[in-house]
């Protein structure tokens, strides 16, 4: 690794050490001084080192030095070095005795040059006399350190070196002052010296060092990252090795910047001028480029002297493009830098940053790191940075500034503003961090620090956690000042008014548009903008209008999820896809919101997607995936977090549990804690209608009842009495076939359908099939026959496997086998591609008992839902799966399934035994009791049903 690219160098140097050695000396334009020149770290000294070994191969003597910064003060230093090189002989002892008189005297020679020359011949003499001795090499390392007599000794034995075998061999680095200019000029004059640059590596290079270190495959899984940090700098390709075999223990499988890089780091620093450090601490302060007058300001130097310390960065490899070249190397540098004076620099850099005109997001991120905000600008330019990185969605930059902003600023108004943008950074993390802020922000709308504009996030955040009340209130402070405000602020109002009647329906509040807003044409433009998401959802639901889906498409592509004021008009418009059921364009906009970089890094409109997305699967009818993607929803956020808006994933779950006929499961979500607020918003309607379809499936249908007369209490009190919202009079008629009441369930269809719009597909499928279950008269196929055309329109394969289990049911009844099979098959077909477990006709639908089992023959066996029981009767007989399958309109696997909970449930292993537990096992036996009631859902809040 030591001499990677570096051979044509040292067979330069081989050559010139051949002339030594031979018979007819050095050519007589043979040039005596050979000068290595290369930036700091690129392994001049190892060259040297080469070098020497291959002098003393070849018999010829080499006295070696090393000058360095902190002896160029001690005279004849270099000098001496190379005497301890030699033989100890009297050779030797002489010139230790002059250099020890030349030392001792030199100070008092300033203004003796003759004395200064005579000392300077002696020693060159005596040195030029090992010569006589054989070929001599003469190496000094860094010589632009080299003090002053010793360079004017090197320069007395190089004029006189022609016919002589000596050679002075030197390194240097570019662009570093030497100590004394005049005399090293001397020294390395063009006449007399030959320059061999000592290029940073190539790529090629860096990997063939690093195989000679590493092994040839793991350096060619490294070594373009190595080359990408190092710039090709030698000295940080052997750090890089030394550390990436340090971290080769923990697994490593890149390159990491570690404790020997930031050592070889400071190293090269060191080892340059002063100001290259300063200049190298303050590009590592900006973390970027710095050009025109910034730099030569922040180091404190002349244009002139601050371009001289970056080409000598640039030369090893640090810099690149006026920048560090890599973060490890910023950050080393940062880590030689004291605490103070990293922060002083920050704030000289904010500064003259913030009076050059930079971005707010640039200069605040050296304000964070300063002790202190000293000025008036600094406040108001961290919050400027952090409005405009949550407009950006960098939520976790946002936050820095802000919190900064908050802490430090001594504006109330200012701090007001802060507040308000921290509470909509929190949310956009978890809601429920942002509640802290809010108290903040409802005395600033109160002492009049805040107006429309920065208060209406904050509002709805209070309308997300249900506290209504406290956001009426700020909103009506808003109001009393709108009139005075400008159009922007007066519009922002009548928004958030808008949402507010759209989140909780109940709640009265003027509508009226202020007077500054209607003065302003673009203002009502804007207003009717941002409410559009709730005019296209209104259409939906009312009219079933799929115009609203070209403007919902339309707004999505507009807008996005970085700025919460359009979060709900971009929600609602998903919201009208889906209940338009264009289920394949909503899926598609989730997908592409869900994709975006601001949503991917912020939980809270990616958990809102995420919900919306489960809806989709739900009303597919793919319920496992509705159940995946509620339950990671409802991971996503904490349940306080979600707050009232907890209504959607958790009543997808509580559904799509429900239909796959895991009821344990489903009541444990009714386990979850809800606000009671939840059921003054339209998401509290979801709830209530999952809630009473799992009391349905579960066997309670009064409970099941209650619920949805409530939906429909609460939506006509609301005015929102809307079945595509939610279908409560149809829902409620399934409950009202299951009680008994045919009658009155028939009244509710017909009602539903009188009420349903041409483009309510879905609604009216679903209506029809209980109409069909609930009236007396008419032959139901026709309407059964309905709903499966319309359920196949609008691709609800659940609903449809329902539907077709009932058509197939009529059919049997009607005497069309045939029918009743192809119903059947496509059911039971639908059933394993939604993973539903049961299919069995609507209630009212079985004219007489259950299908296909005697009713006077169905044991049941506390501890066994209905559905378990007749399956445990049928399969004491002795009918096979597929058969009971047949019979009860379930498939196979769900008949499997429920006989292994059977078996274990009653400690049954045969179809013997279970005959024998049913009392089943005798001609003629009949049960003679019912032993086991219907459970009443736990979770269930009696107050809402009232």
């Amino acid at each position: 690794m030591e001499l990677s690219e570096r051979s044509h160098q040292l067979d330069l140097l081989a050559r010139r050490l051949g002339d030594l050695g031979s018979p007819a000396g050095p050519p007589a334009d043979a040039r005596p001084v050979i000068a290595l020149t290369g930036p700091v770290g690129s392994g001049k000294t190892t060259l040297l080192q080469a070098f020497a070994r291959r002098a003393a191969d070849a018999d010829a003597r080499f006295l070696g030095a090393s000058a360095s910064r902190a002896e160029r003060a001690v005279p004849l230093e270099v000098v001496r070095q190379l005497v301890r090189a030699a033989p100890p002989d009297d050779a030797r002892a002489r010139l230790e005795r002059l250099l020890d008189q030349g030392a001792l005297t030199w100070p008092d020679l300033d203004d003796d040059q003759e004395g200064a020359a005579r000392t300077i011949a002696a020693i060159g003499g005596a040195l030029l006399e090992l010569a006589a001795r054989g070929p001599l090499v003469i190496g000094v390392d860094d010589v632009h350190h080299a003090d002053v007599p010793s360079l004017r000794c090197l320069d007395y034995v190089a004029r006189r070196i022609p016919g002589l075998p000596v050679l002075i061999v030197l390194t240097e680095a570019p662009r570093t002052r030497p100590w004394h200019p005049e005399v090293y000029a001397e020294l390395l004059q063009p006449a007399r010296l030959h320059r061999i640059r000592i290029p940073l590596l190539t790529p090629d290079g860096t990997y063939q060092a690093l195989a000679d270190r590493l092994g040839v495959p793991t350096a060619r899984s490294v070594a373009e990252e190595v080359h990408r940090i190092s710039g090709g700098n030698p000295l940080l390709v052997q750090a890089l090795a030394d550390d990436h075999l340090t971290a080769a223990p923990r697994g490593a499988a890149r390159p990491e910047a570690g404790e020997a890089f930031r050592e070889a780091v400071l190293s090269c620093l060191y080892r340059c001028e002063h100001l290259v450090l300063k200049a190298a601490r303050a590009l590592a302060v900006t973390g970027e480029p710095l050009h025109g007058a910034l730099l030569p300001q922040l180091v404190g130097v002349r244009a002139e002297s601050a371009l001289l310390a970056i080409d000598a960065s640039t030369s090893a490899g640090l810099i690149t493009e006026g920048g560090l070249r890599h973060a490890a190397v910023g950050r080393a540098v940062l880590d030689g830098t004291t605490a103070e004076e990293r922060a002083r620099l920050h704030r000289l850099a904010a500064c003259l940053l913030h009076e050059d005109g930079a971005s707010p997001v640039l200069v605040a991120g050296h304000l964070l790191r300063t002790d202190e905000l000293a000025e008036p600008w600094m406040a108001r330019t961290l919050l400027d940075a952090g409005e405009q990185a949550l407009l950006d969605g960098e939520v976790d930059a946002a936050l820095r500034f802000l919190r900064r902003a908050n802490r430090d600023c001594a504006d109330e108004c200012l701090r007001a503003r802060a507040r308000s943008a921290l509470a909509r950074a929190e949310w956009r993390l978890d809601p429920q961090a942002a509640m802290p802020h809010l108290q903040g922000v409802a005395s600033a709308v109160r002492a009049g620090h805040l107006g429309s504009t920065q208060a209406a996030g904050p509002i709805q955040y209070l309308l997300w956690h249900g506290q209504i009340e406290k956001a009426v209130e700020l909103v009506q402070h808003l109001g009393e000042r709108a009139d005075s405000s400008d159009p922007r602020s007066a519009a922002e109002l009548l928004v958030t008014k808008g949402w507010m009647a759209t989140l909780y329906p109940g709640v009265t509040i003027d509508h009226t548009a202020p007077a500054a807003a209607r003065r302003d044409p673009l203002t009502v433009a804007k207003v009717k903008q941002r409410l559009q998401g709730v005019t296209m959802l209104a259409s939906v639901l009312e009219r079933g209008d799929g115009g609203a889906v070209e403007e919902a498409d339309r707004v999505l592509s507009t807008i996005g999820l970085d700025d919460e004021r359009d979060m709900w008009t971009a929600i609602c418009a998903l919201i009208t896809m889906i209940y338009a059921d264009r289920l394949d364009l909503a899926g598609d906009w989730c997908g592409r919101l869900g994709r975006s970089a601001t949503v991917s890094r912020h939980p809270t409109p990616a958990a809102m997607l995420t919900a919306l997305d489960a809806a989709i699967a739900g009303r597919r009818g793919d319920l496992l995936r509705a159940q995946k993607l509620a339950d990671t929803a409802l991971t996503q956020l904490s349940p306080k977090g979600w707050g009232v808006v907890i209504g959607i994933p958790l009543a997808i779950r509580l559904r799509a549990l429900t239909f796959l006929g895991e009821l344990d499961a489903a009541a444990a979500c009714l386990q979850v804690p809800v606000p009671q607020v939840l059921f003054e918003t339209p998401f509290g309607l979801h709830y209530l209608h999952a809630r009473g379809l799992h009391a349905l499936a579960a066997g309670s249908p009064e409970s099941a009842l209650a619920d949805f007369q409530l939906c429909g209490q609460l939506m006509t009190a609301w005015r929102l009495d809307l079945p595509a919202l939610i279908p409560w009079r149809t829902e409620s008629a399934r409950a009202l076939l299951q009680i008994g009441r045919r009658q009155q369930a028939e009244k509710l269809v017909r009602e539903e359908l009188g009420r349903l719009r041409p483009g309510h597909v879905r609604y009216r499928a679903a209506a029809l099939r209980v109409l069909a279950a609930a009236q007396d008269g008419p032959d139901p196929i026709p309407h059964l026959r309905g709903s499966v055309r319309l359920l196949r329109q609008c691709g609800d394969r659940m609903e449809l496997a329902h539907s077709l289990t009932d058509l197939g049911h009529a059919y049997q009844q009607a005497g069309d086998l045939r029918q009743a099979r192809k119903a059947a098959r496509a059911a039971r077909t639908l059933a394993q591609e939604c993973g539903l477990p049961l299919l069995r006709p609507a209630a009212g639908t079985t004219r007489g008992g259950p299908v296909g089992a005697d009713p006077d023959v169905t044991v049941l066996v506390e501890g066994l839902s209905d559905t378990e029981s007749r399956v445990a009767t049928l399969a004491a007989q002795g009918h096979t799966n597929r058969e009971i399958a047949e019979k009860l309109f379930l498939t196979v696997s769900a008949i499997e399934q429920r006989l292994t909970r059977i078996y274990r449930k009653l400690d049954v292993d045969s179809r013997r035994q279970l005959a024998v537990r049913l009392r089943l096992d005798r001609p003629g036996a009949l049960p003679a009791e019912r032993l086991g009631t219907p459970r009443t859902p736990p979770g269930r809040d009696d107050d809402a049903r009232r």
